[in-house]
């Protein structure tokens, strides 16, 4: 690979192996967290999950899906990233907000897509750690009850089926 997947330098290219791949094969830490949101994307682009993990802060009741991670990353062609904001995370600051737009395509559909979110990153003994992020736009609706069909008992109470009651 010689272009860098992150396009840190559009008009100069800065080649993989002097841009993120130090920061991928930990000869080099990540100066801001920009730097790391953009090794970030340059580990999905070349598939390394374990760097994607060990990026991250791991809390006690979440768990990271290498599996599923990969999936996504397999199944799509990494088109491009979008830096839209920074909020502090320089080298001397402890945390800091990204906003970014990765472009790509999802290789089954064909179709072109985009993530978008903002991320928070930590710093964690003198390390920069993703935190979090905000996804923007829609999501997936995820129905907390089971779905009520129309002949089922309204839920009311009133006895009547749904579809007589509050369906109607």
């Amino acid at each position: 690979m010689s272009d860098c997947p992150c396009r840190v330098l559009e008009t100069t290219k800065a080649e993989f192996d002097v841009c993120c791949g130090p920061i991928i094969k930990g000869s080099k830490k990540a100066a801001t967290a920009e730097s790391l949101m953009r090794s970030r994307y340059t580990a999905y682009v070349v598939r390394d999950m374990d760097f994607i993990d060990s990026t991250q802060v791991h809390e006690k009741h979440e768990v990271f899906n290498k599996e599923e991670a990969l999936k996504w990353a397999e199944s799509s062609e990494w088109k491009g990233l979008e830096i839209k904001t920074t909020k502090k995370g320089q080298a001397n600051d402890d945390s800091g907000l990204v906003e970014f737009v990765a472009h790509y395509k999802d290789k089954t559909s064909g179709t072109e897509l985009r993530h978008h979110e903002t991320s928070l990153f930590q710093k964690h003994n003198g390390e920069w750690k993703f935190k979090e992020g905000n996804v923007h736009g829609a999501q997936p609706v995820k129905r907390l009850e089971p779905k009520l069909g129309r002949n089922d008992p309204c839920h009311c109470g009133s006895g009547k089926k749904f579809k007589k009651c509050h369906g109607a």
